[in-house]
């Protein structure tokens, strides 16, 4: 059965409404539960623990979104269920404008996709297995695998059988992989876990000139947030199963409010507090420590930070340091999904 391209060429992803749940897992004792458990179904008592819950979103052509979420709150499941590897309960999936049920080859014809840890022949070294991926597409070059593995800092690696290879190691194979099939859909889960430092900011460079180069869409699912942050131009946020957030990062993370650092003179952070707690304009000042440093954190309305150090300096208070801090992802991201009360006073 096929289904008609749906006609919004500008989206890329489209996640309509989406519903899973899972039953207990198959275990002695859920063997010793199944006369109970084959009651229940009959008489419609048996409850699945629900994972994914009307989950909806949509990512533009061209763009760099980040998929967000606690822990269990249904990344993993909701990018399998898009590309149609588990089966959902309801709801549709679009993947270039087809549904990935009903139009699968269609769907991810062009579509690339790292979920989970990916396999390849253990036996068989990085290039070797590349060369197979290369027979499948006849437009793949020897020059176009060798470009492949440089892009993603395999190429000194090449000859080295994949079963000596580390879990950084393959992810970035695999991306040399979806790199060869010239993809212009590339869905990664965690492409940099397992690697170190130096591996994970040539992972982020690389999404960033895949979108700037190839006009690729990208929806890449991460925990680290500074991560999501440098490449993302979007972000979909989601707790149980549910879209809590979406939109531009720049957009989410704006404020009418700024907040800034204040250190003063020696002995005079109490009183200089107790003095900007007075002023309309100021929405709330705390003492923090910081390296044994004690300092004032000011959250301020807009374009009054000058009036502020005007009237500080007008009182005699010595300003050693008044510095604008930046609303990161980080404190956002707990501020939406309830698991930050102190990150959400800060903002």
């Amino acid at each position: 059965m096929s289904v008609k391209k749906a006609l919004d060429n500008n989206m890329a992803i489209d996640a309509r409404n989406l519903y899973k749940s899972f039953g207990e897992p198959f275990t002695f004792k859920r063997l010793l539960k199944l006369p109970w458990e084959m009651l229940l179904r009959l008489t419609g008592g048996y409850n699945k623990k629900s994972v994914l819950k009307d989950l909806s979103f949509k990512v533009e052509t061209g763009s760099v979104v980040g998929f967000l979420g606690p822990n269990g709150a249904g990344k993993s499941t909701s990018l399998k269920v898009m590309l149609n590897l588990i089966r959902k309960d309801s709801g549709q999936a679009l993947i270039a404008g087809f549904d990935t049920e009903y139009d699968y080859d269609a769907a991810l014809k062009t579509t690339g996709a790292l979920v989970e840890l990916p396999v390849f022949y253990e036996f068989m070294t990085g290039l070797e297995n590349l060369v197979i991926t290369s027979k499948i597409y006849k437009h793949i070059t020897p020059s176009d695998i060798d470009e492949s593995l440089k892009k993603v800092g395999l190429y000194e690696h090449r000859h080295k059988k994949v079963s000596q290879y580390s879990t950084g190691m393959r992810q970035k194979l695999y991306v040399a992989k979806i790199l060869l099939a010239k993809c212009s859909i590339i869905i990664l889960d965690e492409p940099t876990s397992g690697m170190d430092p130096k591996g994970q900011a040539e992972m982020r460079e690389l999404i960033k000139s895949l979108a700037m180069e190839k006009k690729s869409t990208i929806l890449v699912s991460s925990h680290l947030l500074y991560e999501i942050e440098q490449v993302c131009d979007f972000v979909v946020i989601i707790k149980e199963g549910s879209v809590v957030t979406y939109g531009r990062v720049a957009d989410l993370l704006g404020s009418e409010h700024e907040i800034y650092e204040l250190e003063t003179g020696p002995g005079q952070i109490d009183g200089c507090l107790e003095y900007i707690r007075k002023k309309e304009y100021i929405i709330q000042a705390d003492i923090k420590t910081r390296a044994n440093t004690n300092f004032i954190e000011i959250k301020i309305k807009k374009d009054d930070a000058s009036r502020a150090v005007k009237e500080l300096v007008g009182q005699n208070y010595d300003i050693y340091n008044f510095v604008k801090t930046r609303r990161s992802l980080e404190n956002f991201f707990l501020e939406v999904t309830g698991d930050g009360a102190a990150a959400a006073e800060k903002i």
